[in-house]
């Protein structure tokens, strides 16, 4: 009985051997299994954010609605007023708006969604600056150094013109690409962490365009309107004067204003205007093409004198 026995253990003993063999075989397949779909399942998420990517570039591509530029410009609007306080003086901007008016209907777009707006902002600051929704703010610094209605126009026209020639919306459009360029950067910067393996040529392609897309990003938002927005916007903004009959060479008045006013101060006009002597230049050789021929100064001198009479 014995020796039957051990026959029995012995022979389930030997059949066990290739029972654990083909397990270890089954189990290594499926953990190639496993793996392979994890893998796929990587591919699908970088997919994914490709796609989500590509979304956000087309969405960048997109044309912006004056109403869309109306509420944008609505924002900014509201987060200039917290900076700053309005000026309360009705007579003033009843004035200012009027000389608006006058530029504007004279343009070749009088009205745009919800039409423009000038307010007056309570600040010593030498500036005046607009949205893409058209508002514009002047600051009763600028005001007190003007000494004419034209010198008035001439700081509204520019404005003006930054809004007829979409300077804003072009900033909003960048917006909208450094958020793409941002996601392909951060994208690029997570393939090459999760993919050590690539070979070197490879590697260089993938640090290449995370590079390319952060210097790309950097230069986006650290630019606002460039000197040749500004030269357009002057040169633009004589011709919106000429058109309303008043003396475009108000302009050079200002310019030169606030160059005297102005000095080496990195704030106001000149923290975000190019210098006024490259302005100045390019715009007497603008200037050279147009003719003045609006109403008597002497009119618009009287009118200018009482309208601002509290701020001066």
């Amino acid at each position: 009985m014995k020796k039957h026995v051990r026959i029995i253990l012995s022979a389930a003993l030997l059949a066990s051997i290739p029972l654990t063999t083909a397990s270890a075989d089954l189990f290594g397949t499926l953990n190639k299994i496993g793996t392979a779909v994890e893998k796929a399942q990587e591919v699908k998420q970088k997919v994914d954010q490709a796609q989500e990517v590509l979304q956000t570039i087309d969405r960048a591509a997109e044309p912006i609605t004056q109403q869309d530029s109306y509420f944008i410009g609505r924002t900014v609007a509201s987060n200039v007023l917290t900076d700053y306080k309005l000026y309360n003086d009705a007579k003033a901007v009843a004035y200012l708006n009027k000389i608006c008016k006058a530029i504007t209907m004279n343009s070749d777009t009088p009205k745009i969604y919800k039409d423009y707006c000038v307010s007056i902002i309570d600040s010593d600051e030498i500036n005046a600056l607009s949205t893409s929704g058209g508002h514009i703010f002047i600051t009763t610094g600028v005001l007190k150094c003007c000494s004419s209605e034209d010198e008035v126009a001439a700081i509204i026209a520019h404005e003006i013109a930054h809004i007829h020639l979409e300077h804003a919306v072009v900033a909003i459009k960048t917006a909208r690409t450094t958020d793409a360029i941002a996601k392909s950067a951060t994208m690029a910067k997570d393939y090459t962490k999760q993919y050590g393996n690539l070979n070197q040529d490879e590697k260089n392609s993938v640090d290449f365009l995370t590079k390319a897309n952060i210097a790309a990003m950097n230069l986006i938002t650290e630019t606002g309107y460039t000197k040749g927005q500004e030269f357009d916007a002057d040169k633009k903004a004589i011709s919106l004067m000429t058109d309303a009959g008043y003396d475009p060479n108000a302009l050079v008045d200002v310019l030169t204003m606030i160059k005297e006013k102005s000095g080496d101060s990195k704030e106001g006009w000149s923290k975000t205007h190019p210098k006024p002597d490259e302005r100045i230049k390019k715009a007497k050789t603008i200037l050279a093409k147009f003719t003045f021929a609006g109403a008597s100064r002497e009119v618009r001198q009287a009118r200018f004198e009482r309208a601002l009479a509290g701020i001066r």
